[in-house]
């Protein structure tokens, strides 16, 4: 029997806490009053000794000595006269701290990417009498062959064809537009001009690319290359009961994945100019209307969609929940357009969101692909299209790398964004509606500067959107940055995360649909904690859906029927919004939460969130192969930070924190995980809440285990994983968080590992035979401990496995605990 009886320390003291912020206030009127004397000029002082996690909530941890903000180091608005009209809004933003806005300015001021290079142009559409007419330049290919490709809807690939002269390429091009050749729905085609290049390099591979890019650079091989854009629009398919109306709103939405709204001001100043003008200018067709308060329900793309387009949250759906609105679209007569910069061959965007991009698809991913886009009624995709060649020549599989995606001169955007215009055109020409939305991943990066490419190209969009007439344009982000340094390491980088954009540009005519007072509400809302939910009920409304029944899983949050276009109360808080567990939210309230001082309970706890990880690791790589090879590191925890503590219900806490692990080779510095914890003091009762990545998980793809969930998986980029034998000594478990384990031995294989400190305990279980299983059961007697599991537990650990047990956790801090256990082998059949 092993024994262990110890007092447990304070976890945390108001008194201590008070203590600390009468020396802070001290200190600043100080330091103020010296800056007075000196300068005659106010210097701001913004207490910011704590960083901020971001989870569930991010309220301010040391409060601001002075509630006057320094300019230069503010939320940025959209209008000057906006400042002063928040007094009575209960979601106050949290303000950022001047070492905050040096940081920011140190990441994202002066870095620029690269420019495109130049454009050329092997051939010129034209357009007469509604037919699209070819003309290219012989003299731009003089000594190679003319290539066309075409997207054959069939196969889901891409047809090529060589002609020897241009002429021979403008006819046929002409014959397939005349004869409404299905090659030409899709609204793309490829111009490229060989040198020495044959059908046969026709790039598909990254290294296939920049063995041909290498050629193109030493002179050995010429390689030009055109995209056209010409969406050969046709009248849908009838799918039920369509009303024959020419009167209905257009809706058009573009979506910037990972910009935060103070990202925004930093990196798109042309675009905001634009924007600006569109509102100060009252000849434009446009009322412009920002909502600066707006709070994302979850950092992540999938989620913030299926809120938007679904109005469902929580449950998340493998398939994505479009059919309702787009089926409610289609009965209305809307024409549905999806743009987006990611490759429908891809895993992610559309090819996510339809559940098509199983790797044992591939085959028929393409049939896939259109079945579910057909049974969500989704019209044109053209531009998703188009991305896979793209990308395929800036030798990238997809928008998520460090350099932007380019391509003849432009970046990717730039096309999706005339795709987007051309499309708009035809249906403002023919008085047809339509719901388009558009997608852009180039902010997804971990710099946080690509996003710059954008400006220029969306600035000219937005010049053509102000022409438009009927036509509601919803521009927004989902959520902030969440791999750059500033996010990972900066407590308002860690709130931008949660804090998008949005703007509204509604027409002049939107109170023919909306009334005045919809009009009113949304100037009103601007002002506002507002979030996807607002924005999903404002469409139903204007599609024609029926309100959302009270009675349903919104019935617990403060919403209204028509979101933005009804009263938003000036009272709302994050308490009142849907969010997910993990989301943080971006108003400075304070609630049940308090700082927390790190104590050893707090690494027990973390011991736990580590454990429970590695043992979804060892039972996914065992359940994908019997002989698992091993390839995800052990997660072993080297320190802890922001441990913020939230009072519950029923003497209950939610305690949450950030883990740092040791990194995978060949990387420097270690992986970053939030957690949270829930405790049930009454019950005794430790469970993970939620645990998220913070750090870049993907960096891990080359070696990770393709049977564990990649966001769990830390490994060795470096190490040839099959050249791994297996445990050979404990050595690798003995350790973590800078304690060194305890090895009760129990038997030949199995030993047990404890790991003690002043407030809990730690077991784990360690199999040293190769291919042996054993069972075992955990028995004991405990005082005065909250646990991850009771006693007695029964278990069994694979051969050369691993095992966390259970912690314990000193529940009242006024009276001794006790943990007594005893280990029992079982025998266990094989068959």
């Amino acid at each position: 029997m092993a024994s262990h009886r110890l007092t447990r320390i304070q976890r945390q003291s108001w008194d201590g806490s008070r203590w600390k912020a009468s020396i802070l206030i001290v200190a600043v009127i100080l330091v103020s009053v010296f800056s007075l004397l000196v300068n005659m000029t106010y210097v701001k002082h913004v207490l910011s000794d704590v960083p901020l996690s971001p989870i569930q909530t991010l309220s301010k941890l040391a409060t601001s000595m002075d509630a006057k903000s320094d300019r230069s180091c503010s939320i940025p608005t959209f209008r000057a006269s906006s400042r002063g009209r928040t007094r009575n809004i209960s979601c106050q933003r949290i303000k950022p701290s001047e070492q905050s806005c040096k940081l920011a300015e140190k990441y994202f001021s002066d870095q620029q990417p690269r420019d495109c290079g130049s454009y050329t142009e092997l051939c010129t559409l034209k357009f007469a009498d509604k037919q699209q007419y070819l003309h290219c330049h012989q003299e731009a290919c003089p000594f190679g062959v003319f290539v066309l490709g075409t997207f054959s809807p069939k196969m889901g690939t891409m047809i090529w064809t060589t002609f020897p002269t241009s002429k021979m390429l403008e006819r046929r091009f002409q014959q397939l537009v005349t004869n409404n050749d299905s090659s030409m729905k899709s609204g793309i085609a490829f111009i490229e001009c060989r040198v020495n290049v044959t059908l046969e390099e026709h790039v598909t591979t990254n290294t296939a690319c920049m063995a041909l890019q290498d050629d193109v650079r030493k002179g050995r091989k010429l390689y030009s290359k055109q995209l056209l854009i010409f969406p050969n629009i046709t009248e849908p398919v009838d799918k039920g009961t369509r009303e024959k109306t020419n009167s209905r709103l257009n809706i058009n939405i573009l979506l910037i994945d990972s910009v935060s709204h103070s990202h925004l001001f930093r990196t798109l100043p042309l675009s905001l100019e634009r924007l600006r003008r569109m509102d100060e200018d009252r000849t434009h067709d446009h009322y412009v209307f920002n909502f600066d308060r707006m709070q994302s329900l979850r950092a992540a793309t999938h989620e913030s969609l299926q809120v938007l387009f679904a109005g469902q949250f929580f449950q998340l759906r493998r398939v994505f929940p479009f059919r309702p609105m787009f089926s409610a679209l289609r009965k209305k007569g809307y024409s549905i357009i999806w743009n987006e910069d990611i490759c429908w061959q891809q895993n992610w965007g559309m090819a996510k969101y339809f559940d098509v991009f199983k790797e044992s698809w591939m085959d028929t991913r393409w049939d896939q692909f259109q079945k579910m886009a057909s049974s969500t009624f989704v019209d044109y995709s053209g531009a998703s299209i188009a991305s896979c060649e793209q990308m395929y020549f800036s030798c990238v599989k997809d928008p998520f790398q460090k350099e932007p995606v380019c391509y003849n001169g432009h970046y990717q955007h730039w096309y999706i964004l005339e795709y987007a215009k051309q499309i708009q055109s035809f249906y403002q020409q023919e008085s047809k509606p339509y719901f388009q939305y558009t997608e852009f991943n180039v902010a997804h990066s971990s710099d946080g500067n690509r996003v710059k490419t954008l400006d220029k190209d969306l600035e000219a969009y937005l010049e053509y959107i102000s022409t438009t007439n009927n036509t509601l344009t919803v521009l927004l982000s989902d959520h902030g940055t969440k791999y750059t340094e500033y996010a990972m390491t900066d407590r308002e980088g860690h709130v931008e995360l949660f804090h998008p954009f949005l703007f509204i540009l509604a027409p002049r005519n939107l109170a023919d649909f909306v009334g005045t007072l919809g009009m009113n509400n949304l100037a009103e809302n601007q002002d506002r904690l507002v979030s996807f939910l607002d924005i999903h009920l404002m469409l139903r409304y204007l599609i024609g859906m029926s309100p959302i029944p009270d009675n349903t899983h919104l019935s617990d949050f403060d919403f209204q029927s028509r979101g933005l276009l009804d009263t938003i109360s000036p009272a709302r808080t994050c308490s009142s919004l849907p969010l997910f567990r993990g989301t943080g939210c971006i108003c400075d309230t304070v609630l049940n939460i308090t700082r927390t001082i790190q104590d050893s309970g707090h690494l027990v706890l973390a011991e736990y969130g580590l454990g429970y990880l590695n043992n979804q690791i060892q039972s996914q790589a065992h359940q994908g192969r019997n002989n698992a090879d091993k390839l995800c590191n052990r997660l072993v925890g080297t320190d802890i930070s922001d441990v913020i503590e939230t009072k519950g219900k029923n003497d209950a806490i939610e305690v949450k924190m950030r883990i740092y692990i040791k990194q995978g080779k060949p990387y420097r510095t270690p992986d970053v995980y939030s957690f949270i914890f829930d405790i049930s003091w009454s019950s005794g009762r430790i469970d993970v809440g939620w645990f998220g990545p913070i750090s870049i998980y993907g960096k891990y793809g080359t070696c990770r285990d393709r049977d564990v969930d990649p966001i769990i998986c830390i490994c060795d980029v470096e190490t040839d994983p099959t050249t791994d034998s297996g445990i050979a000594s404990l050595d690798k478990y003995t350790r973590t968080f800078n304690l060194t384990s305890v090895k009760r031995r129990t038997s030949r294989c199995l030993t047990i590992l404890e790991r003690r400190r002043k407030t809990g305990l730690v077991l784990e279980a360690v199999n040293l035979c190769r291919g042996v299983p054993i069972e075992f059961e955990v028995t004991g007697v405990t005082k005065n401990v909250a646990s991850t599991s009771g006693l007695p537990a029964r278990y069994i650990i694979h051969g050369e496995g691993s095992l966390f047990l259970v912690a314990f956790l000193l529940a009242d801090c006024r009276e001794d605990w006790s943990v007594n256990y005893a280990v029992e082998e079982h025998s266990i059949s094989i068959s």
